[in-house]
């Protein structure tokens, strides 16, 4: 509970980045809708934008380029956005968005993250704050507003591009977290060694779980993105043309599953005195830690459905060892 406690007031109160350089953006938007048009409009004045359209077949899209990046750097997008009235088309990304899109000269990289906000309906003032990191590969980002096959107002200001760098406080603090709640994830099984069978394939068996399982998911966003693209391309080399849509099955979601699902399995065989229940604390404990460690995680977001996922794999590992014959004689 401290630790979580600790984690949670570093991200929200804790600084991450500081500014290393001059806003990027300027008021050179391009791509407006024509002046006379009756049905699309882009007003741009000083550092606030307005979109609206009431077309859903054409929409209104404007944008920026920027070049001359260095890889490696992270940008922050800031700005503070309302909608009203807006109606979503038929595709899930029909709808008021903002984006940041990086470009290697050949093709628009959809792969990397870039969704700055995506809003539907009617939204009051809120405050967007996103951190990019800049690809390897990129050669160019676009700075994209629109409304997307979609109707209604969008609106922007205060809109800022920096590029920044981690502040030193928030490194130390970060990385001292991160080094108590792998301390912690390992003391965790530590008293399952001592509670448990003595057997060595069983012990290395639990200890290459836990590895995997706190590799995965404090691995850094973009490292996990890359990840599981290529996982996705050996499995299925030669998608369905024109088939955009993200797949419809997450295999993140099933790698938390399967390994909290094996995880839980070897728990028990090691401790086959020990209660059920008893088991299921120590899965809760580690599921909990490794998603809220998350905050800490360039990248990464924790998700309350990814630890309900990992506390179902784990039930399922348990009830799979403890319903069969060998385990009750």
């Amino acid at each position: 509970m401290i630790l979580a406690a600790a984690t949670v007031f570093t991200h929200t109160r804790v600084d991450r980045y500081e500014k290393t350089g001059p806003d990027l953006l300027t008021g050179q938007w391009m791509g407006r809708p024509p002046e006379n048009s009756p049905s699309r409009r882009a007003d741009v004045k000083e550092n606030a934008i307005a979109l609206f359209s009431d077309d859903p077949k054409a929409g209104v899209n404007i944008y920026q380029e920027i070049s001359g990046l260095d890889p490696g750097t992270v940008l922050e997008f800031f700005a503070d956005m309302k909608c009203e009235d807006v109606k979503p088309g038929e595709k899930p990304w029909n709808r008021a968005r903002v984006l940041l899109v990086q470009n290697d000269h050949k093709k628009d990289r959809w792969d990397i993250p870039h969704l700055v906000a995506s809003l539907a309906g009617t939204l009051g003032w809120e405050t967007y704050r996103v951190f990019f990191p800049i690809h390897p590969e990129t050669k160019k980002i676009r700075v994209i507003a629109q409304l997307s096959q979609s109707t209604g107002l969008l609106e922007l200001k205060h809109i800022r591009l920096y590029p920044v760098s981690q502040a030193r406080v928030y490194t130390w603090i970060r990385d001292g977290l991160l080094f108590l709640w792998t301390a912690f994830s390992f003391l965790l099984i530590g008293s399952c060694f001592v509670m448990g069978q003595k057997r060595m394939v069983l012990r290395v068996l639990l200890v290459s779980a836990l590895i995997a399982i706190v590799f995965g998911t404090t691995m850094p966003g973009e490292m996990r993105t890359l990840v599981l693209n290529d996982i996705k391309t050996w499995v299925n080399p030669e998608p369905h043309p024109g088939n955009s849509s993200p797949d419809q099955w997450d295999l993140s979601k099933i790698g938390h599953f399967c390994f909290f699902a094996v995880f839980g399995l070897i728990l028990c065989l090691m401790m086959p005195m020990v209660a059920a229940f008893q088991v299921m604390i120590i899965i809760l404990l580690l599921a909990g830690g490794t998603e809220t460690a998350q905050f800490l995680i360039d990248g990464r977001t924790p998700l309350l459905g990814d630890f309900f996922i990992d506390a179902a794999g784990g039930f399922s590992g348990i009830m799979l060892i403890r319903s069969t014959p060998m385990n009750n004689q």
